[in-house]
């Protein structure tokens, strides 16, 4: 070969080298799909690409929900001047998720209030955004489904039996009379909302699959189950209601209509965490505190109890659980029962976030169920905790809650199946236990009483969601029911009661502003409402996460203070 010809011959090795990257050429994809909306709303689309890392088995990782609420920035964005057809071109091989959502205001930024159409490719009905592979090939048909929820109404809403109405910037729903009329007043008044809120949260955000479960929370609700009469009464007088209002009863991701056991399904999403047998693998993260007498003297309180909670990760994407927050304000007709307010959502026939006009406080944290079967005879815990509300007042003791809860225990044992843990409190007048903390799992239960465990203030109390009683070990403290204890709980629980404990050692005088300043430090971006409660006055101060396109922060949002009454229909207030 001439000198010249191995010249050549060099040069284009070199340039396939240059070209190649030493390996072989980097083909670039492609992905496509086509974005559908059918509501009455207009404006142009926007379709953002997410590139996602992997882990070091080479698997995608998710994006989060504060990727999306603007903590990760989209690798591409389009903009579709309708709804249609979208494609990515040019993408290295890799990981992908795709999310649109309709512009409605204009502003190119996803927006809650109100709320704007939003949708993701999922691989299967009622999913989570799913990865989408094109290390291999390119990806065509990922379709993307916009839907919104529907506000309450700004206007009062009335009916027999009940309203809708907003006071200092939050809807209240009034219902009095029997349990069938306050239920058809329910149904009626906020039908809407009560599939919204099953659809976007129990289905779509709780369970990540419409076939999951239609098929495993479906026949846990009717076989599993022991429903007292009257809640079953209520429960259908609710759909009954919602009928008659004429709201269109079909659940899009389950293609059939919103039935009872969908309505249960409401009541009982905490029992989820029963519907497998072992220990629930789910981290949670609610918190709260009480505190009262020496701590509270010669303050503003008195002495009296404060109660607090941060409700925490019920947290789905398109913001339904603070968009469709309601508090309830019921007058049960039923002799002997007392009136109670719930912070709760559209459907809920129980509570597990509520109050009475006697100064009760009951509240619910997620907690360990423990190891063992499936349990029978279940009833739901926000069933036990609205029974107990509305017969015990400013008298209840741990004996007497306790008395209350025994006959509901299910098959394993347990009284809450699911393993709850409730704090439950009442006005201060000089007794030893004015709050007190029910622990329970799958196979038992027990009650802890201020200063059983740290803090050892006798005036105040802590839970988080882990046991510190029922199922403790003190020689592996770290473990709830033998399995480990997430961090999150370990150190909002440690937080709350070493501040206790230090405002406890200065004789600090606690009032509303510790009380916030409590729920603040134990909040952890995943805080939908939170609730102050001044037991001895009846005063209730409720924050809401707003609707800004990012994390659940309400303990830092606006305070709302309500005397009990004030919530109730003028003609119902006593």
């Amino acid at each position: 070969m001439s000198a010249m010809g191995k010249c050549r011959l060099t040069a284009a090795v070199l340039c396939l080298i240059v070209s190649s990257g030493g390996g072989a050429p980097q083909a670039t994809r492609s992905l496509s799909g086509l974005v559908t909306y059918d509501g009455d709303r207009s404006g142009r689309v926007i379709v953002c690409l997410y590139e996602l890392r992997v882990d070091a088995r080479g698997r995608a990782v998710r994006l989060a929900k504060e990727d999306i609420l603007g903590g990760a920035k989209p690798r591409q964005v389009l903009e579709l001047a309708a709804p249609g057809s979208y494609a990515f071109d040019r993408l290295p091989p890799g990981h992908f998720s795709v999310l649109a959502f309709m512009d409605r205001d204009g502003n190119g930024k996803l927006g809650f209030d109100p709320p704007e159409p939003l949708g993701w490719f999922a691989a299967s009905p009622g999913g989570s955004w799913d990865p989408i592979d094109l290390s291999r090939a390119d990806a065509s048909g990922r379709d993307l489904r916009l839907r919104a929820p529907t506000a309450f109404p700004r206007a009062d809403k009335t009916v027999e039996h009940g309203a809708l109405v907003r006071k200092k910037g939050l809807p209240v729903l009034q219902l009095w009379g029997t349990a069938e009329e306050r239920g058809f007043a329910h149904g009626y008044l906020v039908g809407k909302q009560i599939i919204d809120f099953f659809e976007f949260y129990v289905v779509e955000d709780s369970w990540r699959s419409a076939k999951s479960y239609q098929d495993t929370f479906v026949p846990f609700l009717e076989s599993r189950f022991r429903l007292p009469e009257e809640f079953q009464r209520e429960c259908d007088a609710v759909i009954k209601g919602m009928r008659a209002s004429g709201v269109d009863m079909g659940v899009e991701l389950l293609g059939r209509d919103f039935n009872r056991t969908d309505l249960l399904a409401i009541n009982a999403y905490i029992e989820k965490r029963a519907a497998f047998p072992g220990p629930d693998p789910s981290p949670s993260s609610c918190t709260q505190v009480a505190f009262w007498g020496a701590r509270t003297k010669g303050g503003g309180l008195d002495g009296g109890l404060v109660a607090a909670r941060n409700m925490d990760g019920e947290c789905d994407i398109r913001k339904v659980t603070v968009s469709h927050f309601l508090v309830f304000a019921v007058d049960p007709a039923e002799p002997g029962r007392k009136r109670w307010v719930s912070t709760m959502w559209p459907g809920f026939v129980g509570t597990i976030s509520g109050v009475n006009e006697e100064g009760l406080y009951g509240m619910e944290n997620a907690g360990g169920s423990g190891p063992g079967p499936v349990p029978e005879g279940i009833v739901p815990c926000s069933w036990t905790q609205r029974l107990i509300l509305e017969k015990q007042g400013r008298e209840a003791t741990p004996a007497s809650v306790l008395e209350m809860l025994r006959p509901f225990a299910c098959s394993t044992g347990g009284i809450t199946a699911a393993g709850s843990i409730v704090l439950w409190a009442v006005p201060y007048k000089g007794q030893d236990a004015p709050a007190f903390v029910y622990e329970g799992g799958r196979t038992g239960f027990a009650l802890r009483k201020p200063g059983e465990v740290w803090p050892a203030d006798a005036a105040s109390i802590v839970a988080s969601n882990h046991h510190l009683k029922y199922g403790f070990d003190p020689e592996r403290p770290d473990e709830s029911l033998g399995s480990p204890v997430s961090f999150s709980s370990l150190s909002r629980y440690e937080t709350a009661a070493q501040t206790l404990e230090a405002w406890s050692r200065r004789g600090e005088r606690l009032g509303i502003d510790h009380a916030k300043r409590l729920l603040q430090q134990a909040a952890n971006g995943s805080t939908e409402y939170a609730v102050i409660f001044k037991a001895n006055e009846g005063r209730l101060l409720i924050a809401v996460d707003d609707l800004e396109a990012d994390m659940w922060d309400a303990p830092y949002c606006d305070w709302a203070e309500f005397h009990f009454d004030e919530l109730f229909a003028p003609q119902r207030a006593r």
